[in-house]
């Protein structure tokens, strides 16, 4: 059975008490550095773009298996919800997931090793 992403679109309400709908529009990756991948959402006036370290994804699909596309939106999705939700910053720098955070993520949607 295909993992379905449920994170592709979803709802996440700020510490200002608004809700806003944020949608995965498309998919990415830097050939530079360590070729994170990145992750483009919308959800208000101007995109946000989550960015996973391709180090981290490197890294723990060496040591597991490939995680497919849905699975990354989702993690990328629960990344941007989560963040939006505890009041934390939106910015570039704010929005890097590294290994211990990916591997957290994994856990908290469940997706096996």
């Amino acid at each position: 059975m295909a993992y379905e992403s449920v994170f592709e679109t979803f709802e996440a309400t700020g510490q200002d008490g608004h809700a806003r709908k944020f949608s995965f529009k498309k998919a990415g990756f830097l050939a530079g550095g360590d070729q994170p991948e990145l992750y483009f959402f919308e959800g208000g006036a101007q995109p946000i773009v989550v960015c996973v370290s391709g180090e981290a994804l490197a890294g723990w699909q060496r040591a597991n298996r490939y995680l497919s596309r849905e699975e990354k939106i989702d993690v990328a999705g629960l990344f941007l919800k989560n963040r939006i939700e505890e009041g934390g910053q939106v910015t570039a720098e704010s929005l890097r997931i590294n290994r211990l955070e990916l591997e957290c993520l994994l856990r908290k949607l469940g997706i096996p090793k």
